[in-house]
């Protein structure tokens, strides 16, 4: 994921919201981030303070900042001088924008579930048609590593997919590739992440007459290699 996508999952990460995958990822993330370190620490300031009723405190700087800002997108002009308010007002206002930030992280993360498990719903229903078709042909990975990986395709339309289940995480900064062989030359076709307790479903696209083989490495995230395994492959199997 993207800066600004982990970004979007940090208010649902204040409050517990996520999932163990995306809490990974914010984790990674924050690990290298000073700037969603802080929206992190803004976020569980006013998340706590709405836990324990409204207190006598004032805004974050920072969060002053953006609510300012938004107002001012908003009136499309300078914005007057406040009025001085008594400090149980500041901080009602703190709590409210908190909240808000909080709500709308929520539903960007709400969103973002759902556009994955309808990706999620596709695929199934392509590697239905894929396995429908009477020229389809399936091959079972085997290795070093014990997982169910499945390599279905179909040389007539040139359409397949790798059906990964019970494949652990490569680790932190690394990812799952795919490789199509055909002579000492393989042809990168992918790149994954396993997902504990669900089947992940790569699609792969290729004339599939022209390899002799499928394999997958594991290599440097995110993007993978793309000259040539840089590891031994960890399972194979003629196709």
């Amino acid at each position: 994921m993207t800066h600004e996508e982990l970004r979007e999952l940090i208010p649902a990460y204040a409050i517990d919201a996520l999932d163990l995958e995306d809490e990974r990822a914010v984790e990674v993330h924050l690990e290298a981030c000073p700037a969603c370190q802080r929206d992190l620490a803004e976020l569980r300031a006013v998340a706590a303070e709405l836990a324990a009723g409204v207190g006598a405190v004032d805004p974050p700087p920072a969060l002053r900042g953006r609510v300012l800002d938004a107002v001012r997108v908003k009136t499309r002009g300078p914005i007057p001088a406040p009025s001085p308010r008594p400090r149980w007002v500041a901080g009602a206002l703190a709590a409210a924008a908190g909240l808000l930030i909080i709500l709308g992280g929520l539903a960007a993360y709400q969103s973002q579930r759902i556009n994955a498990l309808s990706g999620r719903l596709d695929q199934q229903d392509r590697l239905l048609a894929l396995l429908a078709a009477p020229t389809t042909r399936s091959a079972q990975l085997t290795g070093s590593v014990r997982a169910n990986v499945r390599f279905v395709y179909d040389r007539a339309s040139g359409r397949g997919a790798l059906v990964v289940t019970g494949l652990n995480d490569p680790g932190a900064g690394l990812v799952y590739e795919i490789w199509l062989v055909a002579g000492t030359q393989p042809r990168p076709a992918g790149i994954f992440r396993s997902t504990p307790g669900q089947p992940v479903i790569i699609p792969v696209a290729a004339d599939f007459g022209r390899y002799r083989a499928v394999a997958i490495s594991i290599e440097h995230g995110p993007q993978g290699s793309s000259g040539g395994p840089t590891t031994a492959p960890i399972l194979a199997a003629s196709i």
